[in-house]
């Protein structure tokens, strides 16, 4: 009997618990835009750095195409001047001009991780 009743607490922390992590896990309610789950990028680091701007270690992937494109970033390593120059430089390399470009949140949610919205003309 004594076991049960002390483990009814635990219970109930539990089931607490994780009804504040669904909470949190819940899609964002300010209408923020989410872009595509980082995905699985095998090229050289420095290629990133060619294309963006962006200093290779902060970039993890780059996805889409020279219509629209994504840049996974690391917020916190990524020089801030560069992640401002590298839209235009993206569609420079991709021989088009900006049409515009803003900071979303990757699908997946990661950690400290931003994804930069690039679109070209």
């Amino acid at each position: 009997m004594l076991r049960s009743a002390s483990a009814l607490p635990a219970v109930f922390l539990m089931l607490t618990l994780s009804a504040c992590m669904q909470v949190e896990l819940a899609p964002s309610s300010t209408g923020q835009d989410l872009a595509p789950p980082i995905p699985v990028d095998n090229r050289p680091k420095a290629d990133f750095e060619k294309m963006t701007g962006i200093n290779s270690d902060a970039v993890a992937a780059i996805s889409g195409d020279a219509k629209r494109s994504y840049v996974y970033f690391d917020l916190f390593a990524a020089d801030k001047a560069a992640v401002k120059g590298a839209p235009e430089r993206l569609c420079n390399h991709y021989g088009r001009s900006l049409k515009s470009s803003h900071v979303a949140e990757p699908g997946d949610r990661v950690p400290g991780m931003k994804t930069l919205v690039v679109e070209c003309n």
